[in-house]
């Protein structure tokens, strides 16, 4: 050690005692230095172990964010088990730990501030380091999937496209609509997405008998779009070889060699900026050939002209149904089992294994190339550490290139610019932060992972069309003028736990000494092929700002023009985001609806689209939201009917339409799902609109929120929210039930088994129906996956569906979370959240469609009057007399007349006052378009 320390002080320029210092672990002896010298010449010492000791051990810790701390734990522990109290101690020491030597203050919970210890090695797995690992032997159509055999020949071959025949009445004709596994293979794939883009994703059956797409009708409502002299939207697919990610370093791709490789899908039918959500190619997407392309659902640009977003899905993800292994079967060649679990269409499902890569960052350094030389060259890049990396390429995922096309120009399109994208969160810092081992695994069974869900990222435009791009100059004749390319960087997903590589501004270091190390992963040399030489969306249109496209702010108007009065919580992470958008609204929600919808599993199919969304329009622009975002999904199902003559009956300066046409990919599989359509529409919806707003809501159309008490309107609400520091609030949740005596008779809908389909009668309103809640108010018992929230917009990051994923605070650094005053915990822990009082503040009420199937046996089941959810699905509400007994004794029974039993209660101020004033609102719009049939009963 002397001598390792005598090198480091001349090599490294340390002083001694830092030489010293970075070599102890491997040179301290247990007897102090006494013990004699060996027959080599040196001293028995033993490599030092970075794990706290039993003397370590703070008591006050809080112990696993339960509310108790470690002390109490202990005392649990060896009354309970029977361990001493080191035992003990040392058992749960990973929890009990504090930085500061248990010397920091209680916080106001009572606790000190402790974060989890990782316990056990700190030396890299065995064998880590260059080479070819030892190829794990697999089935031969895997081999040939992962290997990208398969797709190369396919590619090679003359492939036959087949117009997709036409099912009747205008239903959407892909065979699989519901959901289903997709078992297409090698041809079948490539012609499948030819397909797509050749007649578009939909194909429906038209009046003249022939197919169309509902892709292409969307662009005729208006004059303009793309013409034939303008760039294309084109998929350039490039063969994935998995079987490379074996060799460390990664072996570099012959450019030349992989452009000959090149498969191109060119998208004709996307010509329309106002259309563009509904032309994009997502159910049948170049994906499926390419793993490595982003799943795309919507891209615009930033409201400032800085940026372009995107918002994409994890298409692995839709491959994740799972099924027992049968008694006797064998794990397939190659496949990973988890607890006796295999995926049902494991080939996809590792196939698509680069779509998590998407999900991480990569280091970049540009490099001085012949072929980069001028001012226009394209840059080069080469893989490399944080270290090393250029300042705008330190976390990244893609590059950029723009191009601008000027028709009176020669040549027409030309290189405007290059930048490096930038992941709108960092999932793994996340993952990092809700103590998940990693980010993602080899065998894919990480759906309880919902950040991975929608991958988010931008691509920075060039300086000199900033203003350009705000103004909504780049579209002219509803089509872009200015592109970009996006191409990815293809290295494998890192398996490894995300703290092993999250970049130096996070300011701690590995915990496994070289558990991932650039230059044995990638090598020093890694340079990325160029941009033509690589698989890449090519031609994405940059359209105007959304509230330009969508009609809210006219084009040439300034947004800033049309703020609401700011407020001191607008400002108060503008400081960690840099970003503080003019808010235009101040409270908006957004919906994922259709006229018509599977429930999960496919169950049933129910229809009331239509008529539930104009009354929950009229209720939610009643109860005082700004505006609402009717993202609309009809097209999934069929071209005949939408959701637009609904949305046309309200002013569009408060009801705005996006044609969402787009599938979910996977509506519950096996056991698992992927409701993609829905949740890229969420994020569309907060990306697009939130931005401009301060409060942000995503509903279904059977969630009616309620403000109560002396609140008469959601923004009343969200302004007393914003005093007392609230970032998300929640609303508990639990399905109402339908009042017999309200809704249409039985016999209509009677079927063969005794049930019938609960129906709501034209005069009647779901709101009133509905108004029957199985338990009291304020309710205590509700499931929190059922759960919606009310959030900041400018504070939720990532939103997923019942749970504000990922924030601004859960992103910042220890530094900063410290900074800000905020509460640090390794394992993040929500502090800005509130859950509404429902008697003084909101309520939710859920209208969920009961059907056929949940009424087997209901005469038998609806005699009882029992206070629980499921027993009876049609309400039979308590007198008001008896309510209150009710209320305060959930012993308290009572049948009526007719030997039906009470089993739940209304909400006074629905029943009193909400519900007079939407019949009334509903027959003032009623009154100008047509006939009105509400009345009060």
């Amino acid at each position: 050690c002397n001598e390792r320390v005598e090198w480091t002080v001349n090599q490294k320029g340390q002083t001694e005692d830092e030489a010293k210092l970075s070599n102890l672990k491997y040179c301290v002896n247990a007897n102090g230095c006494k013990d004699k010298l060996n027959d080599e010449g040196f001293m028995e010492c033993e490599e030092q172990s970075d794990e706290p000791t039993v003397a370590e051990f703070c008591g006050m810790c809080k112990w696993r964010d339960q509310p108790f701390n470690c002390n109490e734990r202990v005392e649990w522990v060896v009354k309970q088990k029977g361990q001493t109290e080191d035992e003990a101690k040392k058992a749960n020491l990973r929890y009990c730990v504090n930085a500061n030597g248990c010397k920091d203050k209680i916080t106001d919970d009572g606790y000190m501030q402790c974060e989890e210890v990782r316990m056990g090695s700190n030396k890299p797995p065995p064998g880590y380091g260059v080479g070819t690992a030892k190829h794990v032997e697999k089935e031969p159509e895997l081999e040939a999937i992962l290997s990208g055999s398969l797709l190369e020949i396919a590619f090679s071959h003359d492939i036959t496209i087949y117009q997709p025949q036409p099912k009747a009445g205008g239903v959407n004709a892909n065979l699989d609509e519901e959901g289903l596994r997709d078992r297409r293979s090698g041809e079948d794939i490539v012609a499948s997405v030819l397909s797509a883009a050749k007649y578009g994703d939909r194909q429906y059956d038209s009046d003249g008998g022939g197919s169309t797409s509902a892709a292409t009708d969307n662009s005729k409502k208006g004059e303009g779009g793309r013409t034939p002299d303008m760039p294309v939207l084109t998929a350039y697919c490039e063969p994935v070889n998995q079987t490379a990610w074996e060799t460390k370093p990664l072996p570099t791709r012959d450019g030349p060699a992989t452009k000959r490789n090149l498969f191109p899908i060119h998208y004709h039918h996307v010509r329309s900026c106002s259309a563009l959500p509904s032309q994009w190619p997502v159910d049948t997407p170049p994906v499926d050939l390419d793993p490595f392309l982003p799943w795309i659902h919507d891209v615009f640009p930033s409201p400032d002209g800085r940026g372009v977003v995107f918002v994409a899905q994890n298409r692995r993800r839709c491959y994740n149904g799972q099924r027992t292994l049968r008694r006797g079967e064998k794990t397939p060649k190659g496949v990973i089992a988890h607890k006796s679990f295999i995926h049902l269409d494991y080939r996809k499902n590792y196939f698509m294994r680069p779509q998590s890569a998407l999900f991480q960052h990569v280091p970049l350094k540009r490099i001085e190339s012949d072929s980069n030389v001028g001012e226009d060259a394209e840059p080069r890049y080469r893989l490399s550490s944080h270290e090393e990396a250029d300042p705008d390429g330190v976390e990244t995922r893609f590059l950029c290139r723009f191009k601008s096309f000027d028709p009176d120009a020669t040549p027409t399109l030309s290189i405007v610019g290059y930048s490096l994208s930038r992941h709108v969160v960092d999932y793994d810092y996340h993952t990092y932060r809700k103590g998940y081992k990693f980010s993602a695994t080899e065998a894919g069974y990480d759906n309880h992972m919902i950040w991975q869900s929608q991958l988010l990222f931008r691509c920075p435009v060039p300086s000199a069309y900033h203003k350009k791009v705000k103004d909504g100059d780049t579209v002219v004749d509803d089509y872009a003028n200015l592109y970009v390319d996006v191409v990815p960087i293809r290295t494998a997903p890192r398996y490894t736990p995300p703290r092993e590589f999250l970049q130096p501004r996070y300011g701690f270091k590995n915990e496994i000494e070289n558990l991932f190390i650039p230059d044995i992963e990638w090598g020093k040399d890694h340079v990325l092929p160029r941009i033509d030489e690589s698989g890449r969306w090519e031609n994405i249109p940059i359209c105007m700002p959304p509230l330009m496209t969508s009609g809210i702010v006219p084009k040439g108007v300034d947004v800033a023009t049309r703020t609401i009065p700011a407020n001191v919580a607008d400002e108060k992470y503008v400081k960690f985001t840099g970003e503080l958008p003019p808010k235009v609204h101040k409270v908006i929600a957004c919906t994922w609806a259709s006229t018509t919808f599977r429930t999960r599993s496919n169950r049933a199919r129910v229809g009331d689209g239509k008529r539930r969304l104009q009354e929950w329009l009229e209720f939610n622009l009643l109860s005082g939201f700004d505006h609402i975002y009717v993202y609309d999904n009809s097209g999934a199902f069929t071209n005949e009917d939408s959701l637009a003559d609904i949305v046309g009956l309200f002013p569009s300066d408060k009801v705005t339409r996006v044609d969402w046409p787009c599938k979910i990919c996977s509506n519950r599989d096996g056991n698992e799902g992927e409701r993609s359509s829905q949740y890229a529409a969420e994020s569309s919806c907060r990306l697009r609109f939130g931005t401009h707003a301060r409060w942000l809501g995503s509903f279904d159309t059977d969630e009616y929120l309620v403000p109560m008490g002396d609140f008469n309107s959601m923004g009343e609400v969200a302004d007393e929210l914003d005093k007392t520091d609230v970032k998300v609030a929640v609303f508990k949740s639990s399905p109402a039930k339908p009042r017999f005596d309200l809704l249409e008779s039985p016999t209509k809908t009677k079927q063969e088994d005794g049930s019938f389909t609960p129906t709501v009668p034209e005069d009647e309103t779901f709101l009133h129906t509905y108004n029957c809640n199985w338990e009291p108010f304020p309710r205590k018992n509700d499931l929190s996956h059922r759960r919606k929230q009310m959030y900041r917009a400018d504070y939720v990051q990532l939103h997923y569906v019942h749970y504000s994923t990922i924030t601004v605070v859960s992103q910042m650094t220890e530094t900063e979370t410290r900074t800000s005053r905020e509460s640090w915990l390794h394992r993040y822990v929500e502090r800005h959240l509130h859950e509404f009082d429902e008697m003084k503040e909101a309520t939710m009420l859920h209208t969920k469609t009961k059907v056929a199937r949940n009424m087997l046996s209901w005469q038998g089941r609806c005699k009882q009057s029992t206070l629980n959810e499921g027993l009876c699905h049609v309400g039979f509400p308590f007198p008001k007399d008896m309510a209150v007994k009710a209320t305060t004794d959930r012993k308290t029974s009572g049948i009526r007349g007719d030997g039906y039993g009470y089993n739940c209660f209304l909400n006074d101020k629905i029943e009193d006052y909400w519900w007079p004033r939407l019949v009334e609102a509903v027959k003032r719009r009623k009154g100008e378009s047509g006939k009105a049939t509400l009345q009060l009963r």
